[in-house]
């Protein structure tokens, strides 16, 4: 059993690594909507596509490690900076002479730069159509109550002072109230999150 733990300590580390670099794209991307964009099927697909090449590389450089080298020493390594490997250009053709042409190379970095872009795509459209719903509901309300919300929420922020939401809302004041009430009711949304601003919603009703 402890053979059986020994063998497996170190891909469970790169598992774990490569799972917490993949799920910190995320939540930087989806910040305001974190609960939703994890529960997404593509968010599980990037984050497998993440573990699966970290497991694929740490398992190469295993093989191409001397014995002498700690297992886990190296897991923590390849877990910590395999994407080191995605900025690699891959050669395929490379001619013999400078006058034959340019050499035909293949870029991990856009390969994967754009598989993680349809993945963070296909979140983005997961979420839409209930934020949409959710922005419809907040612009039903008086731009008064809006500007209200957002400043309750600018005295209440740790990180956005009230003079800055003060300013933000000067900017607001000659434009048209319908877009006052847009850009009001999406700073709620994208600065409180998608359950803040439901929950707001639901003590504007009480």
């Amino acid at each position: 059993m402890r053979e059986v733990a020994a063998a497996l300590g170190p891909y469970l580390l790169v598992v774990a690594l490569s799972f917490l670099w993949a799920l910190t794209e995320i939540l930087q991307t989806f910040r305001s909507d974190i609960r939703r964009a994890l529960r997404s099927g593509w968010s599980a697909l990037l984050i497998g596509v993440n573990v699966l090449f970290a497991l694929l590389v740490f398992a190469l450089a295993r093989y191409l490690a001397p014995p002498s080298v700690n297992p886990y020493l190296l897991a923590l390594g390849v877990g910590a900076g395999w994407q080191a490997l995605l900025r690699t250009r891959i050669n395929l053709l490379q001619p013999l002479t400078p006058e034959a042409g340019e050499a035909v190379s293949l870029s991990l970095s856009d390969l994967y730069g754009r598989f993680q872009g349809f993945c963070r795509e296909q979140i983005d459209q997961s979420l839409i159509a209930r934020r949409i719903r959710l922005l419809e509901q907040a612009t039903e309300r008086p731009v008064e109550v809006l500007e209200r919300e957002v400043r309750l929420y600018g005295y209440a922020s740790l990180l956005h002072t009230p003079e800055e939401v003060e300013g933000y809302l000067t900017r607001l004041r000659n434009l048209p109230p319908e877009q006052q009430a847009f850009l009001l009711a999406s700073y709620l949304l994208r600065q409180g999150g998608y359950a803040f601003l439901q929950e707001r919603l639901k003590m504007m009703k009480k």
